[in-house]
């Protein structure tokens, strides 16, 4: 192997391997139990949930605010995975193609930034610029760097067809999937108590049809109007807009398998989890989608989002 081989192998490797791994990966959140019959409740250890009476006392001695995410039970929501980093000169082309997109199909395209990489490395503490980490913890980046082929960055993978592709291509793939009848309708509700930053996430599924395909559910928590350093071109830009941050994967890099899809049948599941403190909950949104288990096609049949409040 000759030298320019072994250096671009090593620029390569820089690139998609520092994310930060400080955490498992879970296999899902932490502890289920069922209540009022048909929903199927899954909190966080950590909030010691074990169990029927100590899940009925936690959410009638809180305060809930709620919020609803939008109906569409007659159309299909889109997720558009963008892989972005706060040092990629080339990166806010992604964000300003972002927002044109967002005001052409609304509520029906669901961004999510993944920072990860080289370029989503935070530079030590006391540096003047570019010390805040946007990464999510626990590899999840790297995994999905890996599984949807991100050759560089910006990127972006809308309903996880396909491979990431520049930034050109995104408007190409959500007019393919924007007029696909659902499979599935998704709705989203939010309870959030903002004394103990903790939220209930309740997913409501509906099929419309009847599939063999292995369906999961993901949860993410995403964070918008960050203001932070950004490297623009050759600008290094202090006040920055940084939207769509992904700061959580709450139930596992690849979600929690759902029950068999059958037409008209009903699947309900809560999510009871904590909100980091440094998160600003009225800027934060959880991102809910349903996508195909399969090795070789993740495919997003349906999603929804909400704010958390």
């Amino acid at each position: 192997m000759n030298k320019i081989n072994i250096i671009l192998l090593l620029f390569i490797g820089l690139i998609f391997a520092c994310d930060k791994i400080d955490d498992p990966i879970p296999a899902d959140l932490g502890s289920s139990v069922s209540l009022d019959g048909d929903v199927e409740f899954i909190s966080d250890p950590e909030l010691g949930l074990n169990d029927t009476t100590s899940l009925k006392n936690f959410i009638s001695n809180n305060v809930w605010d709620t919020t609803q995410g939008a109906d569409n039970s007659s159309r299909r929501f889109i997720v558009l995975e963008e892989f972005t980093g706060h040092k990629c000169s080339s990166c806010p082309r992604g964000t300003r193609e972002i927002t044109r997109l967002k005001s052409i199909f609304g509520e029906q395209l669901i961004p999510v930034g993944i920072h990860t990489g080289f370029f989503a490395s935070p530079n030590p503490a006391g540096s003047s610029m570019y010390t805040r980490d946007f990464r999510v913890p626990g590899g999840h980046g790297a995994a999905y760097v890996q599984a949807f082929k991100v050759s560089g960055n910006p990127r972006g993978i809308v309903n996880r067809v396909g491979i990431a592709k520049a930034e050109t291509q995104w408007e190409a793939d959500i007019n393919a999937a924007k007029d696909l009848a659902p499979a599935a309708s998704l709705s989203l509700r939010n309870y959030y108590d903002s004394i103990n930053h903790v939220v209930r996430a309740q997913v409501e599924i509906n099929w419309n049809t009847s599939s063999t395909n292995q369906y999961h559910l993901q949860l993410y928590v995403i964070e918008g109007k960050i203001i932070d350093w950004q490297l623009d071109g050759a600008t290094d830009v202090q006040n920055y807009e940084h939207k769509y941050v992904l700061r959580d994967v709450v139930n596992g890099t690849f979600g929690k398998q759902l029950l068999p899809a059958v037409s008209g049948e009903t699947e309900k599941i809560q999510y009871i989890f904590s909100l980091d403190n440094e998160w600003e909950a009225k800027n934060s949104e959880v991102v809910a989608f349903i996508f195909n288990n399969d090795a070789n096609a993740y495919e997003v049949i349906q999603a929804n989002s909400a704010f958390i409040k």
